[in-house]
């Protein structure tokens, strides 16, 4: 019989594993897990919850007598109805919370049918502690560039460009789902913060140490996700390349860029609305006038000036402002972008 296999967390490579398995409960693999695992539950939520109600209430013993069955039970149904497809030089990598006996219990029977099984030592919780180390206590040491500007001067589509190029390239906004405004995120799906966190981190280690890391300049939160310590610390002392525009150019190109935002016409207004407080009333109501007439233009330009462009100036007097450079663009068409990102490449590149 083959051995077991205990892989420290610092040292895991996906690349060795065909398959990286969590076997916690759903509920906990939604609210983060390691980067491309597949979640094979040992125990339900509700199931979980019944062991652990036993556990306390009788005893230890009589709850690993319940669970052991219900887990035996799952992992049959696991391997009969998707796992037995796999030939006998499968891989997989299997974590549970802690390493303990979710992971044993699964790992031995797929050991005992003859697959070449590995444990992630510790589980989950070694996991999470190296993602909270590397973003939270460990200084950042890789070189930062922000692509900075206000907003509707292209910037994502930017780093875009950038990275199809084969730069280091972190879209932030991307890996948070939100676009970084009040109407960021119309449909308000967006990661929980620790999958944040564990995706952030990959997108790091996975590029190249050597070569500076390219970020969009944002503040410290986007939409509901708060980007962690040691990274933003790192992003308020880095340089900045700032993208300028006229704002009829931006307006144009965020009325491009927010299509599919405005068909949603109740939700949108919803989010014009939120503004009240700040905006006031009546600049409310003339804003909604615009939109209701399909005056997707002027509504851009109005937020540009009134709503946009006094926080982004805020925000910089606020964050530091670092700049390296300024490009100024006199439209936002495809060649003018790709025309900063050449720029962009030879300050990074000389």
């Amino acid at each position: 019989m083959k051995k077991i296999n205990y892989i420290d967390v610092n040292e895991l490579n996906p690349l060795n594993f065909d398959s990286i398995i969590d076997v916690r409960s759903p509920a906990e693999f939604t609210e983060d897990h390691i980067p491309n695992s597949v979640n094979f539950p040992v125990l339900s939520d509700l199931e979980r919850g019944e062991v652990g109600t036993l556990y306390k209430s009788l005893s230890p013993f009589e709850a690993r007598k319940v669970g052991s069955a219900l887990i035996a039970e799952n992992v049959a149904n696991h391997i009969k109805n998707g796992l037995s497809k796999n030939n006998e030089t499968w891989r997989p990598l299997i974590y549970c919370w802690r390493g303990g006996q979710r992971s044993k219990a699964f790992a031995t029977i797929l050991n005992e049918v003859g697959w070449c099984v590995s444990v992630v030592e510790g589980g989950y919780k070694a996991y999470r502690k190296m993602i909270y180390e590397s973003l939270y206590e460990d200084e950042i040491k890789q070189k930062i560039y922000l692509i900075s500007g206000n907003t509707g001067t292209a910037k994502t589509e930017i780093l875009k460009i950038l990275e199809n190029k084969g730069l280091n390239i972190v879209d932030l906004e991307g890996l948070a789902k939100h676009k970084g405004s009040v109407f960021g995120s119309l449909d308000d799906v967006q990661p929980t913060q620790k999958t944040f966190e564990s995706i952030l981190y990959k997108k790091i280690k996975e590029s190249d140490f050597h070569e500076p890391l390219i970020l969009e300049a944002e503040s410290n939160k986007i939409g509901k996700i708060s980007l962690p310590s040691s990274l933003w610390k790192k992003m308020r002392s880095s340089y900045r390349i700032v993208i300028s525009a006229p704002v009829k150019a931006r307006a144009k190109y965020l009325e491009k860029q927010y299509f599919e935002l405005i068909k949603d016409k109740k939700r949108f207004l919803e989010k014009l609305n939120s503004l009240k407080q700040i905006q006031g009333y009546e600049r409310i109501e003339f804003w909604s006038s615009l939109f209701e007439t399909k005056n997707y233009a002027d509504l851009a330009q109005e937020l540009i000036i009134h709503h946009y462009d006094p926080r982004y100036k805020q925000s910089s007097e606020k964050n530091g402002d670092l700049k390296v450079m300024t490009i100024e663009l006199k439209n936002l068409e495809p060649r003018d972008l790709m025309l900063a990102a050449e720029k962009i490449i030879k300050i990074l590149k000389p």
